[in-house]
């Protein structure tokens, strides 16, 4: 028996429940339908960006570029190889 009145007290609680959601949803529609057409526009607004900024122009390389990738290059191994010269008349 206390089963069953449980039950009874779940099942009203539960429709209760459901009631108030309607009731409140109702009351909220425009603000409810305000926030939709607002997000479907903030979608619009990152599918048009995500177009604009995806189409690059490549730009060339300016010429200098390289020689100074070649004179660190060199730079760096001159050090490298003075290096161990060094550490090897150190021990000397």
């Amino acid at each position: 028996m206390i089963a069953l009145v449980c039950t009874l007290v779940f099942a009203a609680a539960a429709t209760f429940a459901v009631a108030a959601i309607l009731m409140t949803m109702q009351g909220r529609k425009a603000q409810i339908s305000a926030l939709l057409a607002e997000y479907r526009s903030l979608q619009r607004d990152r599918e048009f960006l995500v177009a604009i900024t995806s189409f690059e122009v490549e730009a060339g390389r300016a010429p200098v570029s390289p020689q100074l990738r070649r004179t660190a290059r060199r730079l760096f191994r001159q050090a490298e190889a003075a290096r161990p010269a060094r550490s090897l008349r150190a021990v000397a």
